[in-house]
C-alpha cells in the first residue's frame, strides 16, 4: 500500500507542479503571437541553429545567463581562492565532508522513518523541478513582456518562439510522467519485486552466464566482459537520460 500512495501522490504533484508552470503559457503564447504580427519573420532561422544577437533577447540572455556575475558571497569566494588557494581549498573540502556527512545521516534517518517510498518522492520532485531550461525560458518570456511591442524587433520573436517550445516540451514530459506514476499506482505494492526480478534476470542472463562461459577460456576476457557490460549499460542510461532532459544542439551561428 505504501508504494501505491506514493506513486499516487508523486504523480499528482508533478501535475500540479508543471500545472503551476503553465500558468502563464497563453500569455507567453499571446506575446509571441504579437511578434509575429507585427513583425515580418519569414526570413528568421527558427530551428535555433542562429543566435540573433541585435535584440532585447540576446541582451538579456548575455547578460542573466551567460555572464551572470556572481554573488556578494561568490565572489568574496572566488577572491579568497586567488589569495589562499591551498587554504581556501583545505575548507572548503572539509565543509563538503561535512555537509555530506550531514545529508547523509539525514538520508538515513528519513529512510528509516519513511522507507523505501522516499525514492520515489526524491525521483518526483527531480522531475518536477527538471533542469534550469525552463526556469530561464520563463524568466526571459517574463522580462520580454515587460517591454513594449514597438521596443522589440523580429529577432525576439525567434527567442521567444524557442523559450515557449522549451517550456513546452518539459511539461509534456512531466504530464506523460505524471499520468503514467498514476497509472500504475493501483499495482504500486508489485513494483519492488518486479523490479528485483528484472535486475536479477539481467544481472544472470546478460551478465553471469556469459560471463562463466567466458572463464572456461580466460579470467582477463570474463572480468573485462563483465566490466564492459556494466559500463556501457551505465554509458547508455546516462546518455538516454541526458537525452531525454536536455536534447543535443548544435552549436548556433552568430548573426547581427
Amino acid at each position: 500500500m505504501e508504494f501505491t500512495i506514493a506513486l499516487l501522490v508523486t504523480g499528482l504533484f508533478i501535475l500540479l507542479f508543471t500545472m503551476f508552470r503553465l500558468r502563464k503559457y497563453r500569455q507567453h503564447q499571446e506575446l509571441q503571437n504579437k511578434l509575429s504580427n507585427t513583425y515580418d519573420i519569414t526570413s528568421l532561422d527558427l530551428s535555433g541553429n542562429t543566435q540573433y544577437a541585435s535584440c532585447f533577447s540576446h541582451e538579456w540572455v548575455m547578460k542573466n545567463i551567460t555572464n551572470k556575475s556572481h554573488s556578494r558571497l561568490g565572489s568574496a569566494l572566488q577572491d579568497y581562492l586567488a589569495d589562499s588557494t591551498l587554504i581556501a581549498g583545505m575548507w572548503i573540502g572539509f565543509t563538503i565532508f561535512i555537509s555530506s556527512v550531514l545529508l547523509t545521516l539525514l538520508f538515513v534517518e528519513s529512510l528509516r522513518a519513511i522507507g523505501s517510498i522516499i525514492f520515489v518522492f526524491l525521483v518526483g520532485v527531480l522531475v518536477a523541478v527538471g533542469p534550469g531550461e525552463p526556469r530561464y525560458a520563463e524568466d526571459l518570456l517574463d522580462a520580454v513582456q515587460e517591454n513594449e511591442i514597438k521596443e522589440l524587433n523580429a529577432q525576439d520573436f525567434v527567442y521567444v518562439k524557442i523559450a515557449n517550445e522549451t517550456i513546452k516540451h518539459f511539461a509534456i514530459l512531466n504530464i506523460i510522467i505524471a499520468v503514467l506514476l498514476i497509472t500504475i499506482s493501483p499495482w504500486g505494492d508489485m513494483l519492488p519485486s518486479l523490479l528485483a526480478q528484472g535486475i536479477a534476470l539481467f544481472t544472470a542472463k546478460i551478465i553471469w552466464e556469459p560471463a562463466l562461459l567466458l572463464l572456461e577460456y580466460n579470467v582477463g576476457f570474463a572480468l573485462f566482459y563483465i566490466a564492459g557490460i556494466i559500463g556501457i549499460s551505465s554509458f547508455l542510461c546516462f546518455k538516454i537520460g541526458q537525452r531525454i532532459i536536455s536534447p543535443e544542439e548544435e552549436a548556433p551561428r552568430v548573426q547581427y
